[in-house]
């Protein structure tokens, strides 16, 4: 990184002196409190394997806390699966049936669905297993189905869901022009993410094409090296980092110019795939037995290679004015919208040119790969950095999209992680908002508002479900149930 990284990681461990990491452990999520007992729940049952435990929560999909589990089961690093559960997790997952009607729950369910799709194709990619070119055919041309269903449930919530009957054909057009001109209010960003990363990846899985596995084998060689990783060998928390960026983008540089490509690629998808190999192999070592090395230190490697990323991403953008590409990320949107819906066989979409994407993809990726490693950690240090990674995303946001996701990590650090040590962020959003009336740009002030209540409003209905779920759960236990709910509730005292 560079100094303004290394003073956000000096500033995050002052400010975070006055809460160890012991009163961390104790702000531990509340969904992987809930989902952690279905999980245990199975184990008491017999299910002890993780094949298993995910062939009963397939069972159970159209419930969300069976959903949630069965995401957590698949996304733990150390949890090995057959080639036939994967495969059928796979199929059923593509399946678009479930979202044949709509409810509150709607959007919120969409994207845990989808993550826990994206969940169980990573698992694949690093399973010595290869799909078929007609199941990777099914599964890919499922995918138009999602986006409608996406379209249809953003329509829906911003009509509302009670509103079933429109009386008049003005009242619907008027409605609809509404709809257009407010259309970020209601928009969950994370469902757009996530189709083009099933896209993109189900592309790459192609069994003719050998770049996939290769950069998987040099990412994970080139890691070893870099990190001074013998395999076996306890890593001395001593060991330094290469910690200047010139050094990681050069090792980056080389794994990219080191492969080549039958077919066309995203041009975004390298570096996140990259990314994503990072992240699986400091998961994996740090969380084996045989500690390979610290989680600590898994994190601050990962956290390295955040800013690295991203700050070539803010290069880009330097000295142009605030929310510079919302236009282009408009008209872009629609066209990506509009191709995934289009998208013919997975031979013909191939055999054309680069796959379209949204413009500043990899930034989002990168800000929700941190958002998981916000929700995964159980430290103070780990928590700063991610605040200055999304307060620096957020002021350089060219577009709501970014916009979307710096304020939806910000949202879970105040009132998920500490509202104490993060009281500081409702203050950082009216100093935006300031920001953005200074450039004259009170529709784009406006726009944000509208965009933070509803990320607030998807903030508390996510914990509702959970803390239904929790309560599910728990019910008949008495103060146990309590106890929990009313520290946490505490602790997600949203102010609108």
């Amino acid at each position: 990184m560079d100094n303004s990284s290394s003073q956000s990681e000096s500033s995050s461990s002052n400010s975070a002196q006055p809460i160890n990491n012991s009163i961390s452990n104790k702000t531990t999520s509340y969904e992987n409190i809930s989902n952690n007992i279905i999980l245990l729940k199975l184990e008491e049952d017999g299910f002890t394997t993780p094949d298993g435990k995910a062939k009963e929560l397939i069972k159970e999909l159209s419930e969300i806390k069976y959903l949630y589990a069965l995401k957590l089961l698949f996304e733990n690093p150390l949890n090995r699966f057959t080639p036939k559960v994967l495969r059928d997790s796979l199929v059923t997952l593509a399946d678009p049936k479930p979202f044949d009607y709509y409810d509150i729950q709607s959007v919120t369910r969409l994207e845990l669905h989808l993550r826990t799709w994206v969940a169980v194709l990573e698992k694949i990619c690093f399973t010595q297993m290869r799909l078929s070119k007609d199941l990777r055919n099914r599964i890919y041309n499922s995918l138009p189905k999602f986006v409608e269903i996406h379209r249809k449930t953003t329509q829906i919530m911003q009509e509302g869901i009670d509103n079933k009957y429109i009386s008049d054909f003005n009242q619907f057009n008027h409605r609809q022009i509404n709809n257009d001109d407010d259309s970020i209010k209601k928009r969950n960003y994370n469902i757009d993410f996530l189709l083009i990363h099933l896209r993109d990846t189900l592309h790459s899985l192609r069994d003719d094409e050998t770049w996939f596995q290769e950069i998987i084998r040099r990412t994970k060689n080139l890691l070893k090296a870099a990190l001074n990783i013998t395999p076996g060998i306890l890593l001395i928390a001593g060991v330094a980092l290469p910690n200047d960026n010139s050094s990681i983008l050069l090792m980056l540089t080389q794994i990219r110019e080191s492969l080549s490509f039958k077919y066309p690629v995203a041009s975004y998808y390298v570096d996140w795939r990259i990314m994503l190999i990072i992240q699986h192999n400091l998961f994996t070592w740090s969380e084996n037995p045989e500690m390979i090395i610290s989680n600590k230190f898994s994190e601050l490697v990962l956290m390295e290679y955040f800013w690295s990323f991203l700050e070539r991403e803010w290069i880009n953008v330097t000295n142009k004015s605030i929310l510079d590409s919302q236009t282009k990320f408009d008209e872009v949107s629609n066209k990506v919208a509009k191709a995934l819906k289009s998208t013919g066989s997975f031979l013909n979409d191939l055999a054309g040119n680069e796959p379209l994407a949204l413009p500043h993809i990899l930034w989002f990726g990168i800000l929700d790969l941190a958002q998981y490693l916000v929700q995964k950690s159980t430290r103070t240090s780990t928590y700063g950095l991610c605040y200055y990674l999304e307060i620096e995303s957020l002021n350089k946001a060219p577009s709501s999209f970014i916009q979307f996701k710096a304020v939806e990590i910000l949202l879970h650090l105040h009132h998920n992680i500490n509202s104490q040590m993060f009281s500081m962020i409702d203050d950082d959003f009216d100093q935006y908002i300031k920001k953005l009336n200074e450039n004259k740009s009170t529709d784009l002030s406006e726009k944000f508002q509208n965009q933070l209540l509803f990320i607030k409003e998807k903030y508390l209905e996510d914990l509702k479900i959970l803390s239904n779920t929790i309560g599910n759960e728990r019910k008949g236990k008495g103060k146990g149930k309590s106890l929990i709910q009313n520290s946490y509730l505490k602790r997600t005292n949203i102010k609108f």
